[in-house]
C-alpha cells in the first residue's frame, strides 16, 4: 500500500465517524451508564493525524496480538498502525466492550467503502487470553496494555515473551507535600482521562517497581533526578512536569 491509499482509507474512517454519530452517541452512553468514559474528540484527532501523516510506511507484516481493557483510542490507534504497516492486528477487549464492537464494525465497513479488503483487523468479541494462548504459533508478538500485574499475570498464564506498554497506568515519584499544587492537578487530571496514578514518595520503592515501565513521571531534587536517571534505565522519564497536553498512546517500534 503507498500513503495515498492508506489516506483514502484513514479520510473514510473519519468520514464513517461523522456520518455514525447517532450510532456511536448510544454507545457511548451505553458505555457511560457503566462507568466507562469515552472521550471521542481523542478519537477523532487521531485519525485526523494519521491523515495528515506522511511518515514512512516501511511494511513489517507481522501478525501482532493486543491484551487490554478497552481504552479506545488503543484499539483506533493499532488499526491504524497496523494498515500503514501492513501487519494483522487481534484484539482481546476485556471491558468497553459496547464501544469497540461498534467501533471496529465501523472501521471494518470503512475499509470496505474506500474499496479495500479488510487484512488488517482481526476482532471477535470472545477473544480472551485462552484463544491467544491455542494460537500462539499463528502470532509475531503479543502486547499488553495496561497494569502491571495484569501484565505479570498474562505473562505467566501464556508462559511466552509479552510486550508491556502501561499506557493508562503511571507511575509518578512526588513528594506530595513539597508540591501539592501539581498534585492535585495531576490527580484532577487523572481522575477526569480516566488514568490510573501509582505514586511513590519513597525513592527505592519508585525504583524498584518502574524497573518494567515504558513510562514513568518523577517531581524531584537534582539528586533524586540524577540517581533515579542512573538507575531506571529502562522507558522514558518526564521530569518536574506532567504531559497535560502530550500523553497520547503510541505503538512502540
Amino acid at each position: 500500500m503507498i500513503l495515498s491509499e492508506f489516506k483514502v482509507i484513514a479520510k473514510e474512517i473519519e468520514n464513517g465517524i461523522t456520518k455514525n454519530r447517532r450510532i456511536i452517541e448510544e454507545a457511548m452512553n451505553q458505555e457511560n451508564s457503566k462507568g466507562n468514559m469515552i472521550n471521542l474528540n481523542k478519537i477523532i484527532k487521531i485519525v485526523k493525524r494519521y491523515e495528515d501523516t506522511e511518515t514512512d510506511m516501511t511494511p513489517e507484516n507481522k501478525k501482532v496480538a493486543v491484551c487490554f481493557a478497552g481504552k479506545p483510542e488503543i484499539t483506533i490507534t493499532y488499526i491504524l498502525d497496523s494498515i500503514m504497516h501492513n501487519n494483522n492486528v487481534t484484539f482481546c477487549i476485556s471491558d468497553n466492550q459496547i464501544f469497540n464492537d461498534m467501533l471496529i464494525k465501523l472501521v471494518v465497513e470503512s475499509i470496505k467503502n474506500a474499496r479495500f479488503s479488510n487484512e488488517w483487523v482481526n476482532y471477535n468479541s470472545n477473544y480472551n487470553e485462552v484463544y491467544l494462548r491455542d494460537n500462539l504459533k499463528y502470532i509475531d508478538k503479543i502486547v499488553y496494555v495496561g497494569d502491571y500485574f495484569e501484565y505479570q499475570r498474562l505473562k505467566s498464564f501464556l508462559r511466552t515473551d509479552v510486550e508491556y506498554n502501561n499506557y493508562g497506568y503511571i507511575k509518578i515519584f512526588i513528594n506530595r507535600a513539597q508540591n501539592s499544587s501539581e498534585y492535585n492537578d495531576i490527580v484532577t487530571y487523572a481522575r477526569r482521562e480516566n488514568i490510573v496514578l501509582e505514586t511513590y514518595d519513597d525513592i527505592d520503592d519508585f525504583i524498584l517497581e518502574s524497573k518494567d515501565e515504558d513510562y514513568s513521571v518523577i517531581f524531584g531534587n537534582k539528586d533524586e533526578i540524577n540517581r533515579i536517571k542512573r538507575e531506571l534505565r529502562s522507558g522514558e522519564l518526564l521530569i518536574n512536569a506532567f504531559p497535560y497536553n502530550s500523553y497520547e498512546f503510541k505503538v512502540s517500534r
